[in-house]
């Protein structure tokens, strides 16, 4: 009998599920739990809870119907009695009151039905089940297993949409992000669920032969009960004390907000279904004595005297119904960035959500909640009707975007003008659901800390203006306490770079006092401080901030190079009166050599020596404006997006970009970049729309092709001697080539002048010899790395043979040694060698006892 518990249980799962079964719709499985009782769930809510009209109803959006309680055998749910035929209006935003269904009859007999399942066949006790009796399921609790959601007191409300689809083609169902494809006339169905601590939503589709209905099934406490917290996961929903929305206020300590608003002759409105902002007694005393102080607004019992004109005239009044939503949110079913348009006109609560602290195991939500920026400090507390949210300041009316707000400050004149001249301007007047910006406002002092030419090309519009004011601007609402004290929060900005925001102690002052804040400051980058914080807008928040916020991206190419100590190349461009020029461009990429580089070449020694004893020759120089052009390429290129291709230069001339893998496993990762053979060194610094990638030689124009290096130097005559008498003359000077050709100079030749002389009469060996030096690719000294076995690097020549690549002390081709890398022609590149390749004499040989091939296989004798 071990194995009887087993047995047991497998007995038991199969009668249950043979017991009570649908025929199609009733259950997505075909079978229900004989516990799933029908008036387990019974909820329902009376006619009265519900201000319902059928011409609303009739309204809406084609296709979409609000079914509410009512039996329902299609929703892929378990059978349940709901009784009424109510509903509510989908554009209602209220939260649904209503009041648990208590059974007509008393529920199923569990023990009864067990007793008729099990008692027959092994004769024991009704307490043997459930009391644990039975082998294996003395852990076995009804009530216990029951998920809340189907308990008592929880109300129901049920959306129903139909749409036509073309049953002709293959069709793609989203479910709560989920993405599932029907074909043809495939009947699929399928359910997706979500739960939150006092709601479970579960949205069924179906697709029937080109005809897709949609079912959203919301079960969630009634109201007037909700389940503890911090309960167990099956706490059920239980009653709760409510009070009227003022009592309610008052016991949240927002005793003063409340007497304002009596006093405002807004008592009418507590009895509507609202969603309350109050402010707490401290918060409002301080806020009301500010005002008194700065003779802006009075709040008498006769609320006669008015803000001032910079606010619009707001009365006390206004400003209760600006902290008043019609309709009640819990703070769980409210979207990041929702606007909640508020009882006084034309203005909105922008909600925003923000994650906890990894350290904050305290709070009872899992994240933290604000109100145009405000925290909210206590949520959810529900009142006779509507709900109240405390929230730790008075919420000021918000009627101003957010370029409105810069351009209504004094010390923003300059930050305005960079926006006017950019174009960016137009994107902060944006208004919308879907438009919510954050901009870090430098104030004129800031924008004093930067060099005055900076300053002039940006007031100009010109240069990086763009960049650097992207560089302050994110595309989310940021709120200052997003900023998590202790932990480094970042997010990123409009050009995708990162920002990082931490606190920094700072002297307590009496501004603090104050705000009630501590004597922390948030900072920026580590070196940025913010001066104001969360200036709420129609589309977004404000923050005020010492410092411009520096970034690489932002900065012209001038500074650029400054800072990367490419020195040379600068004051070539310096000297040359080119600047301004080069700081304006955009979408570019530059290849910089560097300082060693210059040092290290022929070209780079001559215009060190230029700087140093002429420096007055190189303003306007037309060779030096074609040599600095030369190291700019268009358009800009990253790294990631390199290939092998020639690119234009500004100059109009190309330059050859290759590709080499170094690793000897992973031989399919490129990992090492050339341009005309110079290593890219250090790569992707962003300049103002552009890029920089430092190379480690000078970059020269090639003369001539491949021959034309060949004729001009005269350590190359007898190779090219063999090369004209092996008739290959036009291969190397055909344009669109990339070879490289391996050439001994003529003291290699002549210490085997016998074999040379010999070779010059054989032509068979002879055009043997030539094309075993030339290689139908350009490999760079570069992507000549270190070769062991078992990763033996190769390249085949245009004859089709093998040459062995290595690296000791100089870059090595099978047996010869580079002594001199990558001469660049127009069509390739050669390397000068201090030998000949071996030659490697073929002979064709057909195989036998194999299968024939198109072309005989080939092996090489030497």
């Amino acid at each position: 009998m071990k194995s009887f518990p087993l047995t047991s249980l497998v007995l038991l799962v199969s009668i249950l599920a043979s017991s009570r079964c649908f025929e199609g719709e009733g259950s997505a499985f075909g079978f229900v739990w004989p516990f799933s009782n029908v008036h387990d769930e019974p909820i329902s809510r009376e006619a009265t809870d519900f201000q319902y009209d059928q011409q609303e109803a009739d309204n809406n959006q084609s296709g979409l119907r609000v079914v509410g309680l009512e039996r329902d055998r299609e929703s892929l749910e378990s059978a349940e009695q709901l009784p009424g035929p109510m509903a509510s209006s989908p554009n209602d935003n209220r939260q649904p009151s209503g009041i648990p269904y208590k059974p007509q009859q008393p529920p199923m007999d569990t023990s009864s039905l067990f007793q008729h399942h099990f008692n027959t066949f092994f004769n024991a006790p009704e307490s043997s089940f459930l009391e644990g009796g039975f082998p294996g399921f003395g852990f076995f609790d009804l009530h216990q297993s029951k998920p809340w959601w189907k308990g008592e007191n929880v109300c129901v409300e049920r959306e129903e949409q139909e749409e036509e689809v073309d049953g002709d083609e293959n069709h793609e169902i989203a479910v709560d992000g989920g993405n599932f494809q029907s074909f043809g006339v495939f009947n699929m169905n399928f359910e997706s669920c979500a739960e939150q601590q006092n709601k479970h939503v579960c949205t069924s589709v179906k697709n029937n032969n080109g005809r897709k209905r949609t079912v959203k099934v919301t079960r969630q406490c009634c109201h007037g009960y909700a389940r503890p917290r911090n309960g167990p996961p099956n706490a059920q929903c239980e009653k709760i004390d409510l009070y009227p929305m003022a009592e309610t206020v008052e016991r949240l300590g927002a005793k003063e907000f409340i007497a304002t608003l009596k006093k405002s002759g807004l008592e009418s409105i507590l009895q509507k279904d609202l969603t309350l902002f109050a402010v707490p007694d401290s918060a409002y005393s301080r806020f009301t004595e500010q005002m008194w102080e700065n003779n802006l607004v009075a709040f008498d019992s006769a609320m006669r005297s008015k803000r001032q004109a910079d606010l619009s005239g707001m009365t006390a009044r206004d400003l209760i119904l600006a902290h008043t939503v019609n309709g009640s949110y819990h703070i769980e079913d409210v979207s990041n960035e929702q606007l909640l348009k508020t009882e006084l006109d034309d203005t909105n609560i922008r909600v925003n959500i923000f994650p906890r602290g990894p350290s904050d195991k305290t709070a009872n939500h899992p994240y933290r909640y604000t109100a145009n920026c405000a925290p909210l400090v206590k949520l959810n507390h529900v009142a006779e009707k509507g709900i109240v949210h405390v929230v730790d300041r008075v919420l000021l009316p918000v009627r101003s975007n957010i370029m409105q707000i810069i351009q209504a400050r004094d010390d923003m004149t300059v930050l305005r003008t960079i926006l006017e001249k950019t174009g960016l301007n137009k994107m902060l007047e944006e208004v919308g659901d879907d438009k919510h910006f954050t901009v870090f406002a430098p104030n004129d002092d800031a924008f004093l800390k930067l060099d005055k030419d900076i300053r002039r090309k940006l007031k100009a519009g010109s240069g990086c203006a763009t960049n650097i004011l992207k560089n302050h601007i994110l595309d989310i609402t940021f709120c200052s306490l997003a900023a998590i004290n202790g932990v480094k929060t970042t997010t990123y900005n409009l050009l995708g770079e990162k920002l990082e925001f931490e606190y920094a102690s700072m002297a307590k002052t009496e501004a603090d006092d104050m705000s009630n804040k501590k004597d922390q400051r948030l900072k920026i980058n580590g070196d940025t401080n913010v001066q104001e914080m969360d200036l709420m807008g129609t589309n977004g928040v404000v923050h005020v901030i010492d410092t411009v916020l520096s970034t690489d991206s932002g900065m012209p190419i001038s500074n650029t190079l400054a800072n990367r100590n490419l020195t040379i190349f600068k004051q070539l461009i310096d000297d040359a009166g080119l600047e301004d020029t080069f700081d304006n461009l955009s979408n570019k990429t530059f290849f910089i050599p560097s300082d060693k580089a210059f040092e290290q070449s022929e070209a780079g020694q001559y215009w060190i020596q230029q700087l140093k004893e002429h420096p007055e020759t190189l303003k306007d120089n037309a060779r030096l404006k074609e040599f600095l052009e030369y190291h700019v390429a268009e358009p800009l290129i990253k790294t990631c997006d390199l290939s092998e291709d020639m690119v234009k230069t500004t100059a109009g001339q190309n330059l050859r970009v290759n590709l080499y893998n170094t690793n000897p496993v992973f031989t399919n990762v490129m990992n090492r970049a050339t341009v005309n053979c110079a290593r890219l060194m250090h790569f992707d610094d962003e300049t103002c729309g552009s890029v920089v990638h430092e190379v480690d030689k000078v970059l020269e124009a090639p003369k001539s092709d491949l021959m034309g290096v060949l004729k001009t130097n005269t350590d190359y005559s007898m190779f090219l001697q063999l090369v004209e008498k092996a008739n290959l003359t036009d291969l190397l000077s055909t344009a669109n080539e990339n070879l490289t050709v391996l050439v001994p100079k003529n003291d290699v030749f002549l210490e085997v002048k016998e074999w040379f002389d010999e070779t010059m009469e054989n032509m068979e060996d002879l055009d043997n010899v030539i094309r075993s030096h030339i290689v139908p690719n350009v490999v760079c000294c570069a992507g000549i790395v270190q070769s062991d076995w078992p990763f033996i690097r190769t390249t085949e020549t245009i004859n089709h043979q093998r040459l062995k690549l290595n690296r000791n002390r100089r870059p090595q081709v099978q047996n010869a040694g580079i002594t001199k890398c990558d001469i660049v022609a127009t069509n390739g590149i050669i390397h000068e060698i201090n030998d000949v390749i071996s030659v490697q004499k073929k002979q064709h040989i057909e195989a036998q006892g194999f299968p024939s091939f198109t072309r005989p296989l080939t092996f090489w004798f030497k």
